[in-house]
């Protein structure tokens, strides 16, 4: 019986960190996983590129070594006003520091390796009909018994969905910048 290349037993809609490693989870267990991301990787965010240490068995449990990728160990806090006053704090439990760019990349390629397929795609309209949901994109109609949606708060289906929450403003801004530099061996790498 030849399998229909629109149907999946797995879409994940959403291809940052819960939707990539949802689909390695999955695709290790031998299920038809596709990940369905409005952006092509790798990419730049500005979230998440401080991660506890906590999380390294987990990564580790994906085949995935931070460090190998070039994250940074950090276990001192360090905040300064505009007029140079300065409050710093030792992290108990320490981190790393890598970027999402590299860990989205990585944890992708391991999706794939695992035989996830990934596709560069928004996502317009799911229906759930008839026990299984029909997801459609701009290109085509993608079928599935489960769908999971990873795409954070505020994405494109939420205004679709007419979602309450997507009427109020955010308070938040972020802002990312790239630094090149001279710094204490503390801050420049693993030890």
């Amino acid at each position: 019986m030849k399998t229909d290349p629109s149907n999946f037993d797995v879409i994940i809609i959403g291809g940052g960190l819960a939707g990539l490693t949802s689909a390695i989870h999955l695709s290790k267990q031998g299920l038809r996983i596709l990940v369905i991301e409005k952006n092509a990787y790798p990419k730049h965010k500005v979230c998440g590129e401080y991660i506890s240490n906590e999380v390294l068995p987990y990564l580790e449990s994906l085949d995935i070594d931070v460090f190998k990728l070039g994250a940074v160990k950090i276990n001192t806090f360090e905040l300064s006003t505009a007029k140079n006053k300065v409050v710093k704090a030792e992290l108990p439990l320490g981190g790393f520091g890598i970027s999402r760019y590299c860990l989205d990349y990585a944890l992708a390629q391991k999706a794939i390796e695992n035989k996830a397929i990934i596709i560069q795609e928004t996502v317009d309209h799911i229906q759930f009909s008839n026990e299984a949901f029909t997801v459609e994109t701009k290109q085509a109609m993608y079928f599935s018994k489960i769908v999971v949606g990873a795409y954070g708060k505020r994405g494109h289906l939420d205004a679709k969905l007419k979602r309450d929450f997507i009427k109020n403003k955010s308070p938040f801004l972020a802002v990312k910048t790239h630094v090149k530099g001279h710094f204490p061996r503390k801050f420049s790498g693993p030890s």
